[in-house]
């Protein structure tokens, strides 16, 4: 079970969800907390071991008594998952749609299509692609405030694609909304034109494999979905076809894969 798991888990108590509504006002002791909800103080401490087991709150002695708060760690990764199936959702309403050639009242951008041809088999681009990407990446490409130590795209539909960075903190650029080694992975990018996450602004970088010959494979990248950007989309898709942005990536990637 993950901790998010865990978590949602947790709060399937109706008491336990009062408490955690409490707390977001700010920290409580046990006896606060007993003078305002239906329960007991000793049913109160053993809701309370529970949500703090499982990383949703925090406590600490202060004088005589013992003040509970809400751990604003545990609840960020709590949205993280949240937010995963709204994201994941969207990805997966945009793709079905491209694929049905359904028509939307929105203004359609053209996607970036970008491609190279790598001097390796289809697993093994596919490979360097998900599961090596930091060796690849960018340096410069992150919108963390320290270097890049680690570029993960974690290897299932839903999995995180996300950066960690050099003073242990991390920064998210989407979800695997498709994996179909080793033909296909599609991942959601949600950076916007601020250069920081939205959980609620959703494109697809969409990667395709086909084998061209034996030991060689051409690989294609549309970024699509790019009228999410509203009224910034046209720019936006130009900070796309710039060279050093989806050119220079995938040149990188090519040049550890194996140029052609």
């Amino acid at each position: 079970m993950t901790n998010a798991t865990a978590m949602l888990t947790a709060l399937g108590d109706p008491t336990r969800q009062a408490i955690l509504e409490r707390l977001s006002d700010g920290p409580l002791a046990v006896g606060q907390l007993a003078d305002v909800l239906p329960v007991s103080r000793p049913a109160v401490s053993q809701h309370l071991k529970v949500l703090k087991d499982v990383g949703l709150v925090l406590d600490r002695q202060e004088g005589t008594r013992r003040l509970y708060q809400v751990d604003p760690e545990g609840l960020a990764l709590l949205r993280r998952h949240l937010d995963s199936f709204w994201a994941r959702s969207l990805a997966a309403f945009a793709l079905r749609t491209r694929e049905l050639g359904g028509v939307t009242m929105v203004e359609t951008i053209a996607a970036i299509r970008r491609e190279v041809t790598v001097e390796a088999g289809q697993a093994r681009a596919f490979e360097i692609f998900t599961a090596d990407m930091t060796s690849w990446w960018p340096s410069a490409h992150h919108i963390g405030s320290a270097p890049i130590e680690e570029v993960v795209v974690e290897s299932r539909v839903g999995g995180r694609w996300y950066t960690r960075h050099q003073d242990g903190s991390e920064t998210s650029t989407g979800f695997v909304a498709a994996w179909d080694p080793p033909r296909r992975v599609a991942l959601t990018w949600q950076i916007g034109a601020d250069w920081a996450y939205h959980p609620d602004l959703v494109t697809t970088v969409e990667v395709t494999f086909h084998e061209d010959g034996p030991g060689r494979t051409r690989v294609v990248l549309d970024h699509s979905g790019l009228e999410a950007y509203g009224a910034q989309a046209a720019a936006m898709r130009e900070t796309f076809e710039d060279p050093g942005a989806w050119t220079s990536t995938l040149a990188a990637y090519a040049a550890v894969a194996g140029p052609a």
